[in-house]
């Protein structure tokens, strides 16, 4: 079902940028303008300058964020800044992190990954997506016509055929391997040899591949490719999207969970609320929110969540646990639970992102109520990646920010370029 091939590959010339730490991002959507302003300062040399570039009071149709960013980009292949491979390669990527004191690995393959419409049942979307974000990410594409940030895929292997096809590879010298600032190791191996690359292509071949981080880059994709369908002089490379494939077996796939901020609500709303969750829960009061220890609550989260579904509700000053009565979410996941029994009847038709913010942190989420900040937050647990991908294949889409994999891939290890990355010439 999935079809990806290998490609030119463009990387960052280590003769001329030093330290590839210095140069790579987290993706655009997880930068905020402090972020965006040390990246900028960190190297001259720093992705930030193409996939996130700075706006100003100046910019216009001509000269603005994309067009800058499509200049560098062409400055960068010409001064060697950048270098395009001599070959059409797969990679494995490896990423080493450390988790409240544990350390997990990650391996996926990079590739360029066939699009194919949601219709299709071959790439699945997961969760929902906004439209501002899609737009900037156009506009990105249509200049630049290169994929700085990978999105992120992943397929079934319960017999482990990824890690049983790169033990070889990861007896070849890396392409790279380094520490970046917060502590993450990232090691990158070329995968040569056309028998090689076939058989991972089959490994492949077979299997839906689930979005789990990318949903606006692959949407953005799609629709680039679209406008492009027919015109005989533009890259038939518009037709892929850099992706980095994991199986969904692997054990350094960890998902956290994005909690809910509510504001907004009317009085009426709030005496509302009490009511409307004693439909569908059973509650009980955990104690005085200023000295609850949030580390303890989200264990406890954990521990009944093992039984049934349960949401941690800090509110009024105190904490609370509810637990999904027999019956009354079927085999929801907690995150539609709170959806379709708690936030659709106290908020109405109205648009739930208007009375919404996201975090995931705990701790941010209880001071965000003591502060009175917003007036209720509510806890959740990871959903389990099985249960999302059930979910996936029956075509059910997950509200947004339903899932957070941690940590993010990084941007600027490897780029695909429409047409330099695609072609032999």
């Amino acid at each position: 079902m999935a079809v990806i091939i290998p490609f030119k590959g463009i990387r960052f010339n280590l003769d001329r940028v030093g330290d590839l730490a210095a140069v790579i991002t987290p993706p655009y959507d997880v930068i905020g303008p402090a972020e965006q302003e040390l990246y900028y300062r960190r190297s001259p040399y720093n992705l930030i300058r193409l996939e996130y570039g700075k706006t100003g009071p100046e910019d216009n149709d001509s000269n603005n964020r994309y067009t800058r960013a499509a200049a560098t980009l062409q400055a960068w292949l010409e001064e060697g800044v950048l270098l395009r491979e001599e070959e059409r390669l797969f990679y494995l990527f490896e990423q080493e992190f450390n988790y409240h004191h544990m350390l997990f690995r990650r391996t996926g393959i990079v590739a360029a990954l066939k699009l194919e419409p949601y219709t299709n049942g071959v790439v699945i979307p997961h969760e929902r997506t906004m439209a501002q974000p899609k737009f900037d990410r156009l506009q990105l594409l249509r200049h630049c016509r290169t994929n700085f940030s990978p999105i992120f895929g992943l397929f079934a292997d319960q017999d482990g055929r990824l890690a049983e096809f790169s033990t070889p590879v990861r007896k070849t010298v890396p392409l790279s391997d380094f520490r970046a600032d917060d502590g993450q190791r990232y090691r990158l191996w070329a995968v040569r040899g056309s028998s090689r690359q076939e058989a991972l292509a089959r490994l492949l071949a077979p299997l839906p591949v689930f979005i789990a981080d990318g949903h606006h880059r692959y949407k953005t994709a799609l629709r680039f490719a679209r406008e492009l369908n027919g015109n005989q002089a533009l890259p038939p490379g518009s037709g892929y999207v850099l992706s980095v494939l994991t199986g969904l077996q692997d054990p350094g796939l960890l998902i956290l969970p994005t909690h809910r901020l509510l504001h907004g609500l009317t009085a009426v709303q709030l005496e509302e609320l009490p009511r409307i969750i004693a439909e569908s829960f059973d509650t009980r009061v955990l104690g005085d929110l200023t000295k609850l220890e949030m580390r303890k609550f989200t264990a406890l989260l954990e521990r009944e969540g093992r039984s049934a579904p349960v949401i941690g509700l800090l509110l009024a000053g105190r904490a609370w646990l509810l637990t999904a009565k027999p019956g009354a979410t079927g085999n929801n996941l907690d995150v539609i639970t709170l959806q379709e029994r708690i936030l659709r009847p106290i908020l109405q038709d109205t648009d739930p992102e208007l009375y919404l913010t996201y975090t995931r942190d705990e701790t941010e989420a209880r001071q965000a109520v003591l502060s009175g900040a917003v007036q209720a937050a509510f806890i959740l647990n990871p959903a389990p990646i099985e249960r999302v991908t059930a979910h996936a294949l029956q075509g059910e889409i997950l509200p947004q920010k339903s899932t957070y994999f941690y940590p993010k891939l990084p941007s600027g290890l490897v780029l695909y370029h429409h047409t330099l990355s695609y072609s032999d010439r």
